[in-house]
């Protein structure tokens, strides 16, 4: 089997280029082929140079060029590039453990029935903020009506025929778009509502290293995928989800409640990161009906 890596990267070069070095210091134990495809989202720095190093060494790397901003694009740009009958995501500022890729690798030959993937995804040390991480030991599995927004995207992985069934990722969600995330919660969802079975595989574990250090840095990170969480809601519930709209209002209803402390919380972080993501799903409830309409590719 070929297992296809996707890195979409913007501006990261040194930060990818860590990326790079601890990818190819996995054991690849696990009996299957595998290519790591760099899409370069109009990069202004070194990060070709990066790459073609990398390639230089180890011929199953490839970079892919893509000018048009936006996450989402330029993973569908990936897909399209890739050949594997799995393709898996990871970030540019992911350190992968040993394993990893032969662990996801054996999640999925293990049990035909998983369409879709998360893993583990820790902080890469303390003075980062507690955003874009995923820390749960407990393996779960998830099948529709399940929301799609525990596994994270710095982290998971497909069957080729999800992507074949439902569409690529929406491309009006995710960075480098207004509404700024929540990209991988819609094809989640999608996946399962199409009857695929989604593993959380705690044993699949990544670093991040995501370079938040601020309140002010992860309160804008959580107002963006305030932003792109309502716009995904909303677009489900217009195509007649119902169980996506009643997901939207108790979103909407449970906001109140987050603009305090909780009992027990130290500090006020939690508060400014909850008001920001507030901000972003008022926004985005404003705005999503105009342009968040069906869309064939994209799923609904």
């Amino acid at each position: 089997m070929l297992v296809s890596v996707l890195i979409c990267t913007r501006n990261r070069a040194d930060s990818l280029e860590i990326t790079l070095r601890e990818f190819f210091r996995q054991r690849f134990a696990g009996g299957y082929d595998h290519e790591l495809v760099v899409v370069d989202n109009g990069s202004t720095d070194r990060t070709r140079a990066v790459v073609e190093a990398c390639a230089a060494a180890q011929p199953d790397v490839r970079w892919v060029h893509d000018p048009v901003p936006g996450l989402a694009h330029a993973r569908n740009v990936g897909l399209a590039a890739t050949r594997g009958a799995l393709v898996v995501f990871t970030d540019d500022d992911v350190r992968p453990a040993p394993d990893w890729l032969d662990t996801v690798h054996a999640e999925f030959a293990a049990d035909p029935r998983i369409g879709l993937l998360g893993g583990r995804v820790l902080l890469a040390h303390e003075r980062l903020q507690p955003v874009s991480y995923q820390p749960s030991t407990e393996r779960r599995e998830f099948t529709w009506p399940a929301s799609g927004n525990f596994a994270i995207g710095a982290n998971m992985a497909f069957r080729r025929e999800v992507f074949d069934r439902v569409g690529r990722f929406d491309e009006r969600l995710g960075a480098g778009r207004f509404f700024a995330g929540a990209e991988e919660v819609d094809l989640f969802y999608r996946a399962m509502k199409a009857g695929y079975r989604q593993l959380y595989a705690p044993a699949a574990v990544v670093t991040h290293d995501h370079d938040r250090t601020t309140i002010e840095q992860a309160c804008r990170m959580e107002y963006g995928y305030g932003k792109g969480l309502a716009a995904c809601l909303v677009k489900h519930a217009l195509a007649g989800d119902g169980v996506q709209f009643r997901r939207l209002v108790r979103l909407v209803a449970g906001i109140p409640g987050g603009l305090v402390r909780r009992r027990g919380e130290a500090g006020a972080a939690g508060v400014r990161r909850r008001r920001a993501q507030a901000r972003g799903i008022l926004l985005g409830l404003a705005a999503a009906p105009f342009v968040m309409g069906a869309h064939r590719e994209w799923g609904a």
